[in-house]
This record gives C-alpha cells, sequence and structure tokens, in this order.
C-alpha cells in the first residue's frame, strides 16, 4: 500500500469519525433536551396532581368540618330536649316524694293521738283500779 492510498484511507477514517462525532454530539443533545422536557412535563404533572389532591383534601375537610358541626348540633338538641324530660320528671319524682312524706307525716301524727288517747286511758283505768282498792 501506497502512502498517498494510505493517507487517503486515514482522512476517510477521519472524516467518518468526525461525521460519527457530530451525530454523537447532535443525538446526544436532542436526548439531553428530550430529558430535560421529560422532566418539566413529570415535574408539572405532578404539581398538578398535588394541587388537586389538596383540593379534594380541602374539600373534605371541610364536608367533614360541616357534618361534624351538624352532629354536634343535633347531639347538643338531643341532649337538651333529654334534659327537659328529665327535669320533668324528676320534678313530678320530688312531688310525689313530697305527697307520701305528708302522708307519712299525718299517719305519725294521727299515730301519736291515738297513743296519747291510749295512754290516758290506761292512766284512768290505773287511777279505777288504785281507787278500787282503797275502797
Amino acid at each position: 500500500m501506497n502512502r498517498a492510498a494510505l493517507a487517503g484511507r486515514i482522512d476517510a477514517v477521519e472524516h467518518r469519525m468526525d461525521s460519527i462525532e457530530h451525530r454523537l454530539d447532535a443525538s446526544f443533545a436532542a436526548l439531553s433536551t428530550q430529558i430535560v422536557q421529560s422532566h418539566r412535563e413529570t415535574r408539572d404533572e405532578i404539581n398538578a396532581t398535588l394541587r388537586t389532591l389538596r383540593g379534594e383534601m380541602r374539600a373534605m375537610g371541610e364536608a367533614l368540618g360541616g357534618e361534624a358541626q351538624e352532629t354536634s348540633a343535633t347531639l347538643r338538641g338531643e341532649m337538651r330536649a333529654m334534659g327537659g324530660d328529665l327535669h320533668d320528671e324528676m320534678h313530678a319524682l320530688h312531688g310525689l316524694t313530697n305527697g307520701r312524706f305528708d302522708t307519712l307525716e299525718a299517719a305519725v301524727a294521727e299515730s301519736r293521738r291515738f297513743v296519747l288517747i291510749l295512754h290516758e286511758e290506761v292512766l284512768s283505768r290505773i287511777a279505777l283500779i288504785g281507787e278500787g282498792r282503797r275502797n
């Protein structure tokens, strides 16, 4: 092989290498651009999903808070109603108890009267018996 042919072949290989290097640089640049673009798109999609989720969670929290307030108001109303019923029932029982105590006091007073009457009768009989012995 002569020098001219070898130099030509080396030039051709160098030209091919330069061409391959330029294509590789262009492919790398295109791939880098695609990766950066994909990264941006992915980040934007994640941010959009996060905003959507935050909005949904906020709405659910507000709805839950509203439900809790409604349940609390309902329970308070039921407790007030039960408290009123309980108060009325206790008042009725108090009246009934007072009536029974009044009846009991009247019965005790009447029993005392009868005991006093019996006591006086016993004393008068004892006095009669005592008089009968003297005669």
